[in-house]
């Protein structure tokens, strides 16, 4: 049964990705998606997010003009309910993976939302330069991880380079402003962290902004078919910077000692 169960999964997962796929391409039908935290329109064939506690949390702690960083921002969906009720809040979103970005930016132009979201297509991690990434056939795997990437039934379709920079590298003084042009960051006052396990390498890349800056932090823990213990190495780190977790069901809220 419970084989059945897993290969019931693996199709569904392949059927819906396909049909995602198709839909973006070709833009053909664009739905509401209702979430805890506002609604947007976007490509995606089924809201997934209707009952998201982490995005519901995060949004009664953002002020109206709060810079949030949405680090692993996939689609948009946390980017594009943080920015659409608030037109003084900034969302800087960032995504490595090219084909998801290119469904990040269709979703943001849906929403009339380019001026408060700036999209970067590249990953944070402990250091500026480029690695490995593996593309998974479920784009919500895809990561640095090849084990990671062929997690529920999926496998590795394409392995390249992306982009990586410290967020150190990246985040100015607070009146520096956002912007497509690749200039400095506004200090953030949220992060929100879903990056398949990769979390460690950015909070490494993060430190001199964590303990200047002090932004909140919210982070998706992924703890199944990770190599090592990343949730031990995450705590840690947080530990490091004086931060104190309190943990949800599916993800720790990281407030400033």
């Amino acid at each position: 049964m419970r084989r059945l169960d897993a290969h019931t999964r693996q199709v569904l997962y392949r059927c819906y990705h396909r049909l995602a796929r198709v839909n973006y391409d070709r833009e053909l039908v664009s739905r509401r998606n209702r979430t805890p935290a506002g609604s947007v329109r976007c490509y995606e064939p089924l809201n997934r997010h209707a009952t998201d506690a982490m995005l519901e949390e995060l949004s009664t702690c953002c002020s109206p003009a709060a810079v949030v960083y949405d680090v692993g921002a996939h689609v948009g969906i946390y980017a594009l309910t943080l920015a659409s009720g608030n037109p003084r809040r900034r969302v800087v979103a960032f995504e490595p993976s090219s084909t998801v970005v290119d469904r990040l930016r269709t979703n943001v132009g849906l929403n009339g939302l380019e001026r408060r979201i700036d999209v970067r297509p590249c990953a944070l991690g402990d250091d500026d330069g480029e690695r490995s990434f593996y593309r998974s056939t479920n784009p919500e795997l895809s990561g640095f991880d090849r084990e990671a990437a062929t997690r529920w039934g999926a496998s590795v379709a394409e392995v390249g380079s992306v982009p990586v920079h410290c967020l150190d590298s990246l985040v100015g003084d607070h009146e520096s402003q956002a912007g497509a042009d690749g200039g400095r960051l506004p200090a953030p006052d949220v992060l929100k962290i879903d990056v398949e396990g990769a979390a460690p390498s950015v909070l490494r890349g993060a430190r001199a902004t964590l303990e200047r800056h002090r932004p909140r932090l919210f982070i998706e823990i992924h703890d199944v078919g990770l190599t090592g213990d990343v949730p031990g190495e995450t705590k840690g780190l947080l530990e490091t910077c004086d931060y104190d977790v309190l943990e949800r069901a599916d993800y720790w809220r990281c407030d400033p000692a």
